[in-house]
């Protein structure tokens, strides 16, 4: 999705109309959002200065998007962000986008909350993956808001007729500053190659499930203490 860039850390992309809204009830909440709806938040820069305003992050297009007086914006210009925590969740930037932070200290483990969108009722075969929605199907309300070059602001926010959200979220540790991804535990234990005989007995003892987010969180916390 291409949306032309504000100087600005927040500025307004544009008011949602009444459809969009309404997709914060009960009967409809925002599946290709972390919240069921939007809810106050706090943003911290790193000069120090805070925002509080109603905050939901977008895991389709990946974004941290605030809500004021029915008009919505996106965060831009992520690198002068500190932490973004909404309710009991604590996000960092990370590149161009946002990482749920998991456990903290010497080692870290983070949640990249991220989705894609399929059409309902697809099927996909062994070993296929099914073709996600494109976001130029997206519905695209056009916004009455100037920005810097005086060209009309575009955001996407509703979901296409006929979509499902496939979630895709993505685990990731930092360790020595680097951010290492991973799936499963084969792929955990090559992050830590001096340690995996004590990681397995770990593993074994505790009886971790790689599904767990508990379990992970506890796996991190002892790779940290092994450090």
């Amino acid at each position: 999705m291409k949306i032309i860039r504000f100087a600005a850390f927040i500025l307004l992309s544009g008011s949602i109309g009444s459809s969009a809204i309404a997709q914060t009830g009960p009967d409809n909440p925002l599946p290709h959002f972390v919240f069921p709806g939007f809810t106050k938040g706090v943003t911290r820069m790193k000069d120090g200065k805070v925002f509080s305003s109603n905050l939901n992050y977008n895991t389709v297009d990946e974004i941290m998007v605030t809500e004021l007086d029915g008009q919505y914006r996106y965060a831009k210009n992520i690198e002068n962000i500190d932490t973004v925590l909404i309710e009991y969740k604590k996000f960092v930037p990370v590149g161009k986008v946002f990482y749920e932070v998991l456990a903290g200290g010497q080692v870290s483990l983070f949640l990249q909350n991220k989705s894609y969108l399929t059409p309902k009722g697809s099927t996909v075969g062994y070993g296929s993956r099914s073709q996600s929605v494109g976001p130029t199907n997206i519905k695209r309300f056009e916004m009455q808001q100037w920005n810097v070059n005086n060209q009309w602001d575009v955001i996407n926010i509703d979901l296409p007729p006929n979509v499902e959200v496939t979630p895709a979220s993505v685990y990731w540790v930092r360790k020595n500053g680097n951010y290492e991804k991973f799936t499963n535990l084969s792929q955990f234990y090559k992050i830590f190659p001096d340690q995996q005989a004590e990681l397995k007995q770990f593993v074994k003892k505790e009886n971790i499930n790689m599904k767990s987010r508990e379990d992970l969180i506890k796996l991190v916390n002892y790779c940290a203490e092994m450090q």
